[in-house]
């Protein structure tokens, strides 16, 4: 019996030893966590970070118990754990500002004080009422202010090193990347994000950089892809929609991302990025009264905003008033200095506001007929960076004939994509030209230029000129678009004439302008369309070519040559101009 109750006795012992352990180990992650707060708290580093852990191991993607275990490893001034936690948590949950205030702390502490002010900066501005963050840029300031730039030596070697981890390293090829896509390397820096990507396939911070910088290198609709993907893992993600809305912007669809840019001002209005593009769209729409306004509300919550303030001189630039683009692109440059950005829009020279045409043609006759002589001067002046006014003064003579016709010309642009002409003429004691003309047109802007293809624009020219014994009255329109990266403009116009007496002839015109060198253009075409001579519609077969040449930004030199069949000559005819800004 006796031998019978000491094997009970012994089993339960046994027993109660196996289960023991697990009872001990059996609490929840809430709990765990919640006894490492109060561990962290009371700064017991060691104890919280043991307890942050144990919480991990049974619920891995914890992004809170990642932030707190990070916390818990600054305590213990372990930045490669603290870093590897936060890293971690940012990777599960990319706008948790606690992990990027805890990732600011690590680059603060490792040395890095560029890299915590950005950090820092994203968690002000995202909390305005974050306290913390508030002080974390102040002493990073004063530090490097006071040139402390070297990181924070530990208080003490701790009694025991603490396990050596491997870091993560898709922080590092972040970092990288930024910083290649910033001095403009983007073919490196897309380098680093797909390398980031592969480790980390499902990061959508990473999807977003990449599709920054794949954007940036024009190639549109992979931009677009990785957009839509962070956006399957994370709907509604800011970082994402704000990458659509530059995307719209850089392939010049102003109306698809204003669509955008209110979408994600509804719901976050006073985000700094929204405002920022908000105020770019606005610059397209040549809405500078709004762009200054966005522009404006950044600077409100963020005075040292170098693109706001880049942004502003763009909006003075656009307006015609450089000097003051200048002084708001410098205010820009004393707060990143050495910004290329900024470097290239200083080295703009001032506008040239006037422009000086000067051209003369010689046309030889056949049948014996004497030349042809043709010269004009023109003088144009931009009021503004939407209108121009411009003059003209033509000499032309025919047969022992010689008119001097007077011309005044208003160019005026109502947006980016559609502007519009007048312009009347006259011509005193006429004897072949018209005694007086009037005449406009328009150009609208259809498809905004790309890399493959545009812009693509549609265009109407109309005059009625009034000759001694007639009138005429003239159409055009023409469709002009390019290909080839904009090198290569092809154009197609049809031409309507028809005089008082209901006489009417029809024609057309091919063109096509290439750039050989950014300094060096060629033209050519052909044309089969009436030429009005002395109020006449002559039938007229004409091809015709030439180049310029940019001598320098100012000057411009132009040839043309050209032959015309008509029915009872032919002419051949040579031209000489030039093209002189200041």
């Amino acid at each position: 019996m006796r031998r019978g109750r000491r094997s009970v006795l012994a089993t339960c012992l046994v027993l109660a030893i196996a289960v023991a352990p697990h009872a001990v180990l059996a609490q929840t992650v809430d709990e765990l966590y919640a006894s490492g707060v109060k561990a962290r708290q009371a700064q017991h580093f060691d104890e919280a970070a043991d307890l942050f852990r144990r919480a991990l191991a049974l619920k891995p993607d914890n992004a809170d118990a990642l932030v707190q275990l990070g916390f818990a490893e600054l305590g213990r001034n372990d930045l490669t754990a603290a870093r590897d936690a936060f890293s971690k948590a940012l990777s599960l949950a990319p706008t948790y500002r606690d992990a990027s205030f805890g990732m600011a702390e690590v680059e603060f502490r490792s040395g890095n004080p560029d890299a915590a002010l950005r950090l820092a900066e994203s968690v002000a501005q995202a909390d305005p009422g974050n306290a913390d963050a508030r002080t974390l840029i102040e002493n990073i300031r004063k530090a490097r202010q006071a040139g402390q730039l070297k990181p924070v030596p530990a208080a003490a070697t701790p009694a025991k090193e603490p396990p050596r981890r491997r870091a993560d390293p898709v922080p590092g090829l972040m970092e990288q990347g930024r910083h290649l896509r910033a001095a403009g390397k983007l073919p490196e820096a897309e380098k680093a994000y797909r390398s980031a990507l592969k480790l980390a396939p499902r990061n959508t911070d990473i999807l977003v950089a990449l599709g920054l910088v794949v954007g940036s290198s024009q190639r549109f609709d992979e931009a677009g892809h990785f957009f839509d993907q962070a956006l399957a893992i994370k709907p509604g993600l800011l970082d994402a929609r704000l990458g659509k809305v530059r995307l719209a912007i850089w392939q010049g669809d102003a109306p698809h991302a204003r669509a955008l840019v209110d979408g994600v001002l509804a719901t976050a209005p006073n985000n700094v990025e929204a405002l920022d593009l908000d105020a770019r769209i606005a610059l397209l729409e040549a809405d500078y009264t709004r762009a200054e306004q966005s522009f404006q509300r950044v600077l409100a919550v963020d005075p040292r905003n170098a693109e706001a303030l880049v942004g502003i001189g763009d909006v003075r630039r656009a307006q015609g008033d450089d000097d003051a683009a200048r002084e708001a692109y410098k205010q820009a440059l004393a707060i990143e200095p050495g910004s290329a950005d900024v470097e290239q829009r200083l080295a703009v020279p001032p506008p040239r506001k006037w422009r000086l045409d000067v051209g003369s043609e010689v046309s030889d006759l056949t049948n014996g007929l004497r030349d042809w002589t043709d010269s004009s001067a023109g003088l144009a002046y931009r009021l503004s960076p939407r209108t121009t006014i411009s003059g003209r003064t033509r000499v032309a003579t025919r047969f022992g004939h010689t008119d001097v016709q007077i011309e005044g010309r208003i160019d005026q642009a109502f947006s980016p994509a559609f502007s519009a002409y007048a312009l009347a003429a006259a011509t005193p004691d006429a004897d072949f030209l018209a005694r007086y003309s009037i005449g406009a047109g328009g150009s609208w802007q259809v498809v905004a230029p790309a890399k493959a293809f545009g812009p693509l624009s549609l265009n109407i020219d109309a005059r009625y000129d009034n000759f001694a014994n007639t009138d005429v009255t003239s159409i055009s329109p023409w469709v002009q678009g390019y290909i080839l990266d904009g090198r290569l403009g092809l154009s197609a116009r049809w031409v309507h004439a028809q005089d008082d007496i209901g006489t009417r002839a029809d024609g057309y015109v091919l063109r096509a302008d290439l750039a050989v060198t950014p300094r060096f253009n060629v033209f050519g075409g052909y044309a089969d369309a009436p030429e009005i001579d002395d109020g006449a519609l002559i039938p007229t077969r004409t091809i015709f070519g030439g180049i310029s040449f940019d001598v320098s930004d100012p000057l411009t030199l132009r040839a043309s040559i050209a032959h015309e069949q008509r029915p009872t000559f032919d002419r051949s005819i040579f031209g000489l101009g030039l093209t002189a800004r200041f």
